[in-house]
């Protein structure tokens, strides 16, 4: 960064990176001491979240002339205090004082980053006199400089597919009308909850769904599922493929209430999909004040991860082809993927689900490698830029 500021060096920010657990690092007294004088600099700063939240962008050297740019993050709650440093994409460590529930003895290990802390203190100090004095001047750099890799940004993806040939912009009318076609019509009706007619969908289903994935994928355990479908009955294939399949056995297939006895036992470990934990396929029943009420059923189907969407289009109109018409919970959503007429979000760490932080779905900016650097910085241009957090001193700091 500008300005007269101490290095702080990314070979010794990796190495609490480097030891990112689940539920943070406890730290040893005299780094402690130091992780709360950091802490102390930081609220200098307007909070920025609960519990005393504070963060901005410091840039660490990795080389004669190349820096990582990372986030630095104080907070407390109570007495539980923690530091997170991260690189806002892959790495993230969070160094703290104690643990919120002690495990076994309640003695765990502290790790000594005294010396580490030091250097990140002198740098932080120095950012942090930087935004007291010119809180406009830090900001503006950050967001002339941090890195489009490290950003939010949102882009529709018919301008996506105009620029980069990946993503391929075959025509869909075939599909959509099908899918329209499948939404418009009337649930196909059970008047029975049991195994025999749920295993008898889902193994339909299952089906399709392992032949799609067969036509363009070669893995040998994809083939070797191919042929299961091909010459093994239903109860077999369910019992050999759903994640509690195993479980109906001694149960009696033509009960409504073995039926329930094997969904109640076995629905919180997946039981419901037909393919692990994404494509979810259920009985649905008529409903009057809350209550359901008896027969008809019928089967709908869902998704919530958006890389899943044309597998459920294909079972939802291979069924209907066979005579099977399901509930598609996400229709509409299909519809949109196939008419691409939807927001991307590029995200420095893209989350899985659908429509979430007002996009359709979330991808990683591509780096120059995977495309040419003409398309690299045409997708930046196409793309909206979220300014990042504007990081202000407290009122008194600025009287001084």
């Amino acid at each position: 960064m500008k300005r007269n500021i101490p290095e702080f060096k990314y070979i010794d920010a990796w190495q609490i990176l480097c030891r990112k657990g689940l539920n943070g690092t406890i730290v040893d007294d005299k780094s402690l001491e130091i992780m709360l004088r950091i802490e102390k600099s930081m609220s200098r700063l307007e909070v920025m979240g609960d519990d005393e939240r504070r963060f901005f962008w410091i840039r660490a050297k990795k080389g004669d002339k190349t820096y990582e740019w990372l986030q630095v993050l104080t907070a407390h709650y109570k007495d539980f205090h923690y530091l997170m440093l991260s690189d806002g994409k892959y790495k993230t460590a969070i160094l703290k004082n104690k643990d919120g529930v002690e495990y076994g003895s309640g003695k765990n290990y502290r790790y000594d980053y005294a010396e580490i802390l030091l250097s990140l203190e002198a740098h932080v100090n120095a950012v942090i006199d930087w935004i007291c004095e010119d809180a406009d001047g830090y900001n503006k750099y950050v967001n002339h400089y941090l890195p489009y890799d490290k950003r939010d940004g949102i882009i529709s993806m018919k301008t996506l597919i105009s620029i980069d040939d990946r993503y391929e912009d075959k025509d869909e009318s075939e599909n959509i009308r099908a899918m329209e076609l499948v939404k418009a019509s009337v649930p196909t009706e059970y008047e029975r909850k049991t195994l025999r007619n749920y295993i008898s969908v889902w193994s339909a289903a299952y089906r399709i769904l392992v032949k799609s994935r067969a036509e363009y994928d070669d893995d040998k355990y994809i083939q070797e599922e191919l042929k299961d479908c091909e010459v093994i009955d239903d109860v077999e294939l369910f019992k050999r493929y759903d994640s509690k399949g195993r479980e109906i056995d001694g149960l009696d297939l033509d009960s409504e209430s073995d039926y329930e006895q094997w969904y109640g036992g076995n629905s919180a470990y997946h039981c419901m999909d037909v393919a692990y934990a994404r494509i979810h396929l259920g009985f649905n029943g008529k409903f009057e004040d809350y209550k359901e009420v008896s027969a008809p059923y019928h089967f709908s189907i869902g998704f919530s991860v958006g890389g899943y969407w044309d597998e459920v289009m294909d079972i939802a109109i291979g069924l209907y082809n066979q005579g099977i018409v399901l509930e598609v919970h996400d229709a509409d959503d299909i519809l949109e993927f196939l008419r691409k007429d939807y927001l991307v979000g590029f995200r420095p760490w893209p989350d899985k689900y659908m429509n979430r932080d007002g996009v359709k779905v979330q991808k990683w900016l591509p780096h120059i490698g995977n495309v040419s650097k003409d398309v690299y910085w045409k997708i930046i241009r196409a793309t909206s830029w979220h300014k990042e957090p504007e990081v202000r001193p407290v009122s008194h700091e600025i009287e001084k």
